[in-house]
């Protein structure tokens, strides 16, 4: 299989297919206190990053949900996060967002998620994108108000079944 296959780009973000050379990297963005509560994987070393790594690439051979895939700076190509679709029961696409706190507070989350909803629509036939966010994360909340998602004040049960405000985006 093809490394770094593209999945879409932003105007300073790449969004690429996951590959070996990056589970260091996601390994230690795990470990930032700030993703504990993050449905994203926690890692106790290496190895274990690697061995998810090698589930997660396998993944992309079917249409399988979730998908998780690298988010990248285009200048440099380092990995700074990664995004995840999860199929909802409806058919339409959960969002979450991990980006590593030293990439913080620069606008990337808002710029990857308008860049994950066009390429929802466009690519995946998407009428609906949705994202979940823990309700004390007002620096998640502001990321996503500012790539154009509203609350719609319903909840949902989050990957570790906790229930969260839903979001949606509004065109």
């Amino acid at each position: 299989m093809k490394d770094d296959i593209l999945i879409f780009t932003t105007k300073r973000l790449a969004v690429r297919r996951f590959v070996q050379r990056d589970a260091e990297l996601l390994y230690a963005y795990s470990r930032e206190p700030e993703n504990h509560d993050l449905p994203n994987d926690m890692f106790d070393s290496i190895e274990e990053a690697r061995r998810r790594l090698d589930i997660v690439i396998g993944n992309y051979r079917m249409p399988h949900y979730p998908l998780r895939y690298a988010v990248v700076r285009k200048e440099g190509m380092e990995l700074i996060g990664n995004i995840a679709f999860k199929r909802m029961e409806d058919y339409n696409i959960q969002l979450n967002v991990m980006i590593a706190s030293k990439y913080q507070n620069r606008g990337y989350g808002a710029e990857v998620m308008r860049g994950a909803v066009e390429y929802g629509k466009k690519a995946l036939a998407l009428e609906e994108v949705y994202a979940l966010m823990k309700t004390e994360n007002a620096q998640a909340r502001a990321a996503f108000e500012q790539a154009g998602f509203q609350m719609v004040g319903e909840y949902e049960t989050d990957w570790y079944g906790e229930r969260c405000p839903v979001c949606k985006y509004k065109a």
